[in-house]
């Protein structure tokens, strides 16, 4: 496994135990991970993201991180997956749902990198 690759399996494993629900079943994920290249690639991104973001929150704004930290664990439990769901409604296959949630959360996250 590629260095980015496993580091964004390492930030959903942390993720997905430390969050309770997760509506995109790991068998799920896996798939999604496995046959689309564009939604590896976003996990990869995000988990690359948020590490950024978690080292300027704690680096300017204290406990600031905390909330982030906890705003993710809800994004991951279910804002993904209602962003997805938008998406699917529109027309788009689940890789391609997932992949658009992910991105929207990446460029949500940015906001917090200096």
């Amino acid at each position: 496994m590629r260095p980015k690759f496993a580091a964004a399996a390492m930030f959903l494993a942390f993720a997905v135990t430390t969050s309770g629900v997760f509506a995109l079943s790991d068998a799920e994920y896996k798939v999604l991970l496995k046959t689309s290249p564009a939604y590896r690639q976003a996990e990869a991104d995000l988990a690359f993201v948020w590490q950024q973001a978690m080292q300027s929150l704690k680096r300017h704004e204290g406990m600031a991180w905390r909330e982030l930290r906890d705003d993710q664990r809800d994004w991951l439990a279910s804002g993904r997956d209602a962003c997805a769901q938008a998406y699917l409604q529109q027309g788009q296959d689940k890789a391609q749902a997932y992949t658009q949630a992910t991105r929207d959360r990446i460029a949500y996250l940015k906001r917090f990198v200096d």
